[in-house]
């Protein structure tokens, strides 16, 4: 009996193992082993090396993915040295990569941005790639001391093709403390310690790929990972951050004398602001490189000035000085997803916005992005963030409130002999849909959020009914000459929607089936009601429909109905959660195919008596 349960219990374990194996080739490549480590040495300078061991399994995973490794640093602080680059063939040969496999660029983030310049990416093209090869590939970065306020890292443990065998290790001197948090894993560290350092490691074996479903929570929010730092005082770290040059703020006599000529030309405090929000938006260029290249220092502002561009956090310093100068207290933001945000864990790797909060008298606080004329006040279109003001001596830190957005958009229509149509629509829109500062830049540019049978050009006589931070309603007057698409007797009328609603999620083809949540950016509430009045001789071809769905995730209305020659029309789509469960995927579907159904798009009319 205990053989057969030793051969029962073998099976079943040959079996998964066998499976797992089995999964893995349906992968471009695998990674038989990974390894990262971070070391703090004694005289504060940081290590880090990496470690791969990489089976490629698919054509295209040398040719597209995984022939070339890159590696950026900043030669100035940082030192590059390849322990190894080689590739075992499939017959078991090892091919060195060659003196020419290395080469070192200029990393694209930095290709126009001349005070970045001194950056470099080192590119290692693998030799002798096939599949069934498995690259090698060992490097160590060595970064000066100062140049990292301290030891921190934000490590995703998991890699779009599956990992064997992961290991994450820091070292630190002994004496220290590193703070750690780890999400959506269990594992624990082995902590070992000697006289010359005290070493923390965690494994985990088999790990699964990433999944490639869009619309995932956050930024692989279900994924292990793990944040730690020697720093366990964020408000210090902040602190020390702030004692840059940058921070004082300091403008040129050319910058004052720019803000001075636009607080003449535009007396309200809120327009001034807006306007020189558009000036850093629009007039200076966004260097995309992460601050972690540059050691997380910021150039002045007057340096940014010169140099007509600047980093993210270097725009945000540049519109928090000139606001000020205008006369409005104003401080860069660092906007985090509250699911890497431990206070207890002092760290600039989980920063994921960088915004500017202008404290206006009869606004309040009002966040502004330096990278895109916001529509909305950021606060209600950043849920589950949590926004860090860098202000002096106190850094505050705020959690954002939930968003939601509700659209009404009312259409009122009429038809002539000519087939020509005219009338009028009215939208109200709240929180996160509420084009808010939008109108307050130019009303007539909200024109640009009708889509359907509705274009810019076909709306006039812009009012603006009520503009609030809550909610704002608009109204235009409506004159289209050609509204229908012509097929024989049918006539097609697309039907008009806001693009800042529903559409703006980008949802039009759902799959049949959804193993990870589904994440959309806020509680959605839409409906369209709009009536047609029609000239004689033409009718609906469906004159009276009624469709109602129901579920967890929200639901769908639609109904289409005549009345002594006026058509009304009304659809509606309520959503009433931002994640999506994938037990509930199937009935959130429902909803949507029901909402991009074409039937449910237009409506047809048809000659007749």
């Amino acid at each position: 009996m205990k053989k057969l349960l030793f051969f029962f219990l073998t099976s079943v374990l040959c079996l998964q193992t066998s499976n797992i194996f089995s999964q893995d080739e349906n992968y471009d490549a695998v990674y038989l082993r990974l390894t990262k480590e971070y070391t703090l040495n004694p005289d504060g300078s940081i290590d880090y090396r990496y470690i791969k061991q990489q089976k490629l399994q698919t054509y295209r995973s040398f040719h597209s993915l995984y022939g070339e490794t890159f590696i950026v640093y900043n030669p100035d602080f940082q030192s590059l040295k390849i322990n190894e680059a080689s590739t075992i063939m499939a017959d078991g040969k090892k091919n060195p990569s060659p003196e020419n496999a290395f080469n070192e660029v200029l990393p694209a983030f930095a290709a126009n941005a001349p005070a970045f310049n001194k950056l470099r990416e080192m590119v290692i093209t693998h030799s002798g790639t096939e599949r069934n090869a498995v690259i090698n590939l060992d490097y160590q970065l060595h970064s000066n001391k100062g140049f990292y306020p301290c030891l921190m890292g934000n490590e995703l443990l998991a890699e779009v093709e599956p990992v064997k065998e992961l290991t994450l290790v820091l070292k630190i001197p002994p004496g220290m403390t590193v703070y750690f948090s780890m999400l959506n894993s269990i594992v624990k560290p082995v902590i070992t310690a000697d006289q010359k350092q005290q070493v923390y490691t965690w494994k985990f074996t088999n790990v699964p790929a990433i999944s490639t479903e869009e619309f995932q929570r956050g930024t692989n929010d279900l994924y292990p990972r793990l944040i730690f730092s020697t720093s366990g005082d964020r408000s210090s770290l902040y602190a020390d951050l702030l004692k840059q040059p940058a921070f004082s703020y300091e403008l040129s006599n050319e910058m004052k004398e720019m803000v001075a000529a636009v607080c003449k030309e535009y007396k309200e405090k809120t327009d001034a602001v807006l306007k020189l929000q558009d000036k850093v938006v629009n007039e200076f260029r966004l260097y995309p490189v992460p601050l972690r290249y540059v050691g997380f220092k910021c150039r002045t502002p007057q340096e940014t000035w010169n140099s007509n561009g600047g980093t993210l956090l270097e725009k945000a310093v540049l519109l928090a000085a000139i606001l000020r100068e205008a006369g409005v207290e104003a401080n860069p933001v660092f906007s985090i997803r509250q699911r890497l945000f431990d206070e207890s864990v002092g760290s600039l790797l989980d920063v994921e916005d960088i915004i500017v909060k202008a404290n206006l008298p009869e606004e309040g606080g009002l966040y502004l992005s330096v990278n895109s004329l916001n529509s909305q006040d950021l606060r209600y279109t950043s849920p589950d963030r949590v926004f860090v003001e860098l202000n002096k001596p106190a850094v505050s830190m705020g959690k954002t409130p939930p968003c939601t957005s509700q659209i009404k958009f009312e259409g009122s229509f009429s038809v002539n002999d000519k087939n020509q149509l005219s009338g009028s629509v009215t939208c109200t829109e709240s929180d996160a849909a509420n084009p808010y500062l939008m109108l307050l830049r130019d009303k007539n540019k909200t024109k640009s959020l009708f889509g359907g049978g509705l274009s810019s050009a076909d709306l006039k006589d812009p009012v603006t009914i009520n503009s609030g931070k809550d909610e704002s309603s608009m109204s235009f007057a409506v004159q289209k000459d050609k509204p229908f698409r012509i097929d024989s007797d049918y006539f097609f009328f697309t039907l008009p929607f806001m693009t800042n609603g529903i559409e703006n999620l980008g949802i039009h083809l759902l799959p049949k089936n959804r193993t990870t949540p589904f994440e959309i950016s806020s509680p959605i509430e839409e409906s369209n009601d709009f009536s047609i009045v029609l000239p004689a001789g033409l009718k609906a071809f469906i004159p009276k429909e009624k469709f109602e769905a129901k579920n967890k995730t929200g639901a769908f209305s639609y109904e289409v109905k005549q009345e002594k020659g006026k058509v009304v029309i009304h659809k509606s789509l309520k959503l009433n959660s931002r994640l999506i469960q994938p037990e509930d995927y199937a009935g959130f579907k429902t909803l949507m195919d029901h909402w991009n159904a074409e039937r449910y798009r237009e409506i047809v009319f048809v000659k007749g008596n």
